[in-house]
């Protein structure tokens, strides 16, 4: 008995493993895409700060 909840028990943590690496895998470049939107646009308005003064 205990070997087959230890069985279950890793075949569930892989199975969340797999499930988590999913959604990172789907949502990094999305996070990516933003913080570098973000970057770019705090980095243009400290330019033209500078340029205006």
């Amino acid at each position: 008995m205990s070997e087959a909840m230890t069985t279950a028990f890793s075949t569930a943590l892989t199975s969340v493993q797999g499930d988590v690496t999913s959604l990172v895998t789907t949502a990094l470049p999305v996070g990516l895409g933003i913080m570098g939107l973000m970057l770019a646009i705090r980095l243009g308005v400290k330019f033209f700060r500078s340029v205006a003064k």
